[in-house]
């Protein structure tokens, strides 16, 4: 059996997102995966680990969700209450992140 030759497409880079986007992104994956789809009371300064929504392993999903999405690399220097705590700290961190 002979097969075709794979081709393999370019890669384009894909726009930087907006930080409004990378927000909005963010409070859906933490909905989803903590909440039930839930976004309702889901604030950018909400406290998600203080308040028990994400717990130690959930950080980690969320650090895995991010570097996957948004095409990061999150150090585990950068996994700190104050990144991680909030939507806000997780854009933040995102935002700095694609800029380095």
């Amino acid at each position: 059996m002979m097969f075709a030759p794979i081709r393999s497409q370019p890669m384009t880079e894909s726009p930087t997102p907006e930080p409004k986007n990378v927000l909005a992104e963010i409070r859906s994956f933490v909905a989803n995966w903590f909440r039930d789809g839930k976004e309702e009371g889901l604030e950018d300064d909400t406290p998600l680990v203080t308040s028990g929504i994400v717990d130690s392993a959930g950080v980690i999903e969320v650090v895995e969700f991010l570097e996957k999405q948004f095409r990061v690399s999150v150090s585990d220097s950068d996994v700190s209450l104050a990144n991680c705590n909030t939507l806000r700290g997780l854009t933040e961190l995102v935002k700095s992140r694609m800029s380095a």
